[in-house]
């Protein structure tokens, strides 16, 4: 006799469908731990693959989709203008359609009939002997001549090459134009440093140091020869015709800087120079700064004609970058917490050590007369001292307020120029002073400043 198989109670039942659900919850989860262990894996090691740095950026070549309606005497002529037409549409009227290649592209169509034309291996054909200027093409429509019209109107669609602009290109384009002297050298420590020596020096670290800056586009006016050389050869034939877009894409100066080096002389005891300088607008020819800077170095710890070379060539680069970037991008304070601010650039933009003044900006005003706008009134604020320079920004703290900081907005703080030397001096050798006159105050600052609320 088979043994008898006794039937589950009620309560057993139960335990055996728990013990199925939790079993089907542990396979569930251990199954998405596995594929969340996959996933991370995977990107792990399409993160270990990515590059670390993006290729510098110098504008690429693009494909670009255009339509565009031909008309000729013959199916043939009706395509050869369409081309010619969207090749234009895309690059611009100004682009060089003189080369052999490509008069031998405009050409492919010749002797062909509609059915000819619209086969897939005529497109083909016209990329093949394009040599990458049309990528694409598609006869989307070949009208007949009718009773009044005699002539064929053909329409495409074609994939046309076309050279795109890095994106600095959008940035303001400037110019480093020479540095004017108007003697042989320049007496340094008795030597005699020739003048064209040191001024060339100073265009070469101007040149450097607002590239540095991020915020132009620097243009060169110096290997002019070398770089017609390399259009020279697109436009030859020598390369893919595509690069043809190249050509035509030179960009014109916004602004050029130029300077005249007036002074720049060290006798032992002092090293002092000095420097006009102008910005000039290429558009409509005004100035948009003129200045003259002025700079002495007092005794340098090495006295050597280099070593003053260095220093006053390095004082000079660095207050001209500091005035052109005032005029064109204000240096603003973008956070505070406290006195700590962050500002708005770093790179040679301030000096590391050195003492700004800060001002807030009112409300904008005009000339009653002309209706200009003559810029937005100004208060002094206080004096930010620069703690530590970084490439996109710089960090600082406050000192000397004059106002209640509570009520400037974000961005409401702009930086002008350094402050008196004399003032730093006197407020570093009388700590004492200043804090007798802090004891001595007995106003909160916001009754302090209260009659002059109106003012910001």
């Amino acid at each position: 006799m088979r043994p008898r198989r006794s039937k589950p109670g009620p309560g057993q039942g139960n335990d055996m469908k728990l013990r199925y659900a939790m079993g089907a919850a542990a396979l569930a989860l251990s199954l998405a731990a596995c594929s969340h262990k996959e996933e991370s894996a995977a990107a792990a090691k399409a993160e270990a693959s990515a590059p670390i740095q993006a290729q510098p950026d110098a504008g690429k070549l693009t494909s670009v989709d255009s339509s565009a309606t031909g008309i000729g005497a013959s199916p043939a002529e009706a395509v050869e203008e369409a081309l010619k037409l969207a090749i234009k549409q895309v690059n611009g009227a100004s682009f060089d359609m003189s080369s052999e290649q490509l008069k031998a592209t405009l050409s492919v169509a010749a002797g062909k009939d509609a059915d000819q034309l619209s086969a897939h291996a005529f497109t083909e054909y016209v990329a093949q002997q394009s040599g990458g200027v049309v990528t694409g093409f598609k006869l989307v429509k070949m009208e007949e001549p009718g009773l009044l019209n005699k002539r064929y109107k053909a329409s495409i669609e074609a994939k046309i090459a076309k050279f795109v602009q890095p994106a600095s290109a959008g940035k303001l384009k400037i110019v480093v134009g020479p540095v004017y002297i108007d003697r042989e050298s320049f007496k340094l420590a008795g030597i005699a440093m020739p003048a064209e020596q040191v001024a060339r020096e100073i265009h070469q670290q101007t040149l450097d140091a607002l590239t540095n800056t991020g915020r132009f586009s620097v243009l060169d006016r110096e290997l002019g020869d070398d770089v017609q050389q390399e259009l020279d050869m697109i436009s030859s034939g020598q390369t893919p015709s595509a690069e043809r877009s190249k050509i035509s894409q030179a960009l014109s100066a916004d602004l050029i800087w130029t300077g005249h080096l007036t002074a720049f002389d060290y006798d032992k005891k002092r090293a002092q120079w000095n420097l006009s300088q102008r910005v000039i607008n290429v558009a409509n020819r005004q100035v948009q700064l003129s200045n003259m800077l002025a700079g002495d170095a007092g005794k340098l710890p090495d006295g050597s004609a280099d070593a003053a070379r260095r220093g006053m060539e390095g004082q000079i680069v660095d207050r001209i970058v500091s005035a052109i970037l005032v005029r064109t991008f204000p240096i603003s304070v973008a956070s505070r917490t406290g006195n700590n601010v962050i500002l708005s650039q770093g790179g040679q933009s301030v000096r590391e050590g050195a003492r700004y003044k800060l001002v807030s900006l009112g409300q904008e005003v005009k000339d009653p007369q002309t209706g200009q706008s003559l810029g937005r009134a100004e208060f002094d604020c206080c004096e930010v001292v620069v703690d530590k320079v970084m490439p996109t920004m710089s960090q600082g703290h406050l000192e000397n307020v004059k106002m209640p900081l509570e009520q400037v907005p974000p961005g409401g703080l702009q930086l002008r120029e350094l402050a008196p030397a004399a003032l730093a001096k006197a407020e570093a050798s009388a700590p004492a002073a200043g804090k007798k006159a802090q004891a001595k105050k007995h106003k909160s600052s916001a009754d302090m400043f209260s009659a002059d609320k109106d003012k910001w």
